[in-house]
């Protein structure tokens, strides 16, 4: 029996954990061209869907021998485990008889200590206290707000959000005490806008992530300081930032800081030189990042015009620190969970604050910024929907069996429908379609 994978299709997907990249064993011959492609055993039998997705990662050696590189041992440090999902089988007898395929395991414990294990050690403050999980109530709640369209069976969830689930409500609680800490001031809090400040790394970047790279990411920016004047980085970063809103057109930032409204600002020809070559190592920053995580995905982006190609590296760092903010290990943390939930509130203001102001803290901030202002229809919508994916990634508030295609639909929507999404007014429609009909 041949079972419909078509809602299993988003290729982002394929690097979290509804497609969990599973360790080849070592005497398996694989075809090199293999490696390019993403495929799905499900075994019908029971309704229990197993996913297998070989990539480069796994390559063919002159002797046959199929080796994990570098960036999956680092990665997978950490989610090399088997997860079963889609259609969960209701009765614990129908597992027992499930015949698993060789290459997946049972879920196994990795070696490092996730974020994601510490909060499954401990229970979520405040709202969900004395919880797990989402109730079938607040995934109804969720379910019932997508938009079926054209009358066809496929479930629009932009935007879907339920503000009375105790993920939301832990989420809007972090918010309110991060807010509260800023004391009225209209700025955030500068303690992560990196290294060369004196301060943390830039929010999203933490060991793993610097070890994948190679270097420390942002410390660039002090090349391009002028320290004669007394300037600093992050001062640096706000001069480039007010250049890039002065290039974009009427109405891009709704709530345009009032000292820019009229439009009348003016940079010396050595200003705008600094901030260009300041924007182009961002993006090459951007760029060596999406190398080291996304091996694949950067070569597809080789084929592209370049501002296509720089773009789609801009979204793709977004995307890959908004994951790090949920994933990585908080070790030195006294309270891992109200950490990350203060962390993941605060930059979803920081993205709400970027599309609406043109407002950003650090270096990395800027390509996102100049994205928004080149391509002026990039909407917010996405990456809001994304922040709402980490949620549903979170034990004691997310979800981890799914028990049918459309909480599976979500979830797969929120992590990896939304990169393409992302994309569309990078990639733009073919002639006679719009952005609708291609959504």
């Amino acid at each position: 029996m041949v079972a419909d994978v078509s809602r299993l299709s988003y290729s982002y997907c394929a690097q979290r954990r509804i497609s969990t990249l599973f360790p080849m064993p070592m005497n398996m011959r694989v075809p090199y061209s293999y490696g390019w492609m993403a495929a799905a055993a499900i075994t019908t039998s029971s309704g229990v869907a197993w996913s297998l997705v070989p990539t480069p990662a796994l390559i063919v050696t002159h002797n046959h021998q199929a080796h994990k590189s570098i960036m999956m041992c680092a990665r997978r440090k950490r989610d090399a485990v088997s997860l079963m999902m889609s259609v969960v089988p209701k009765k614990e007898e129908e597992i027992s008889s499930v015949s698993v395929p060789f290459f997946a395991s049972q879920k196994k414990k990795s070696k490092g200590t996730s974020s994601a294990q510490q909060l499954h050690a401990n229970t979520i403050n405040n709202s969900i206290n004395g919880s797990s999980g989402r109730t079938s109530q607040e995934i109804s709640n969720e379910l019932s707000r997508g938009i079926t369209l054209d009358g066809g069976p496929v479930i629009d969830f932009a935007s879907v959000k339920d503000s009375t689930s105790r993920a939301e409500r832990a989420l809007a609680e972090a918010r309110k005490t991060y807010e509260a800490s800023l004391d009225g001031s209209n700025n955030l809090d500068t303690t992560s806008v990196g290294l060369s400040l004196g301060g943390g790394r830039l929010m999203g970047i933490n060991d793993e992530v610097v070890a994948e790279v190679g270097n420390e990411i942002g410390i660039f920016v002090d090349e391009y300081v002028d320290k004669a004047s007394g300037e600093d980085a992050y001062a640096l970063v706000q001069k480039c930032a007010r250049y890039l809103r002065s290039k974009a057109s009427p109405g891009t930032f709704p709530q345009f800081l009032k000292e820019e409204e009229t439009g009348n600002i003016e940079f010396t020809t050595e200003e705008i030189s600094r901030f260009d070559r300041l924007l182009a190592r961002a993006y090459e920053e951007s760029g060596i990042v999406t190398s080291a995580f996304a091996k694949t995905f950067y070569l597809g982006t080789q084929v592209l015009p370049e501002p296509a190609m720089k773009a789609i590296w801009a979204v793709y760092v977004w995307c890959r620190r908004t994951d790090e903010i949920v994933d990585a290990p908080r070790p030195s943390a006294q309270d891992p969970n109200a950490e990350m939930l203060t962390d993941l509130s605060q930059w979803e203001i920081r993205l709400e604050r970027l599309f609406d102001r043109g407002q950003v803290l650090d270096v990395l901030d800027l390509p996102l910024l100049d994205c928004k202002v080149k391509y002026p229809k990039l909407p917010i919508t996405p990456f809001s929907d994304m922040i709402r994916g980490m949620l549903m990634d979170i034990p004691g508030l997310g979800q981890e069996r799914y028990d049918t295609w459309d909480e599976l639909h979500l979830y797969c929507y929120r992590v990896a429908g939304t990169v393409g999404l992302m994309s569309m007014p990078v990639f733009g429609c073919a002639p006679g379609y719009t952005d609708e009909m291609a959504k």
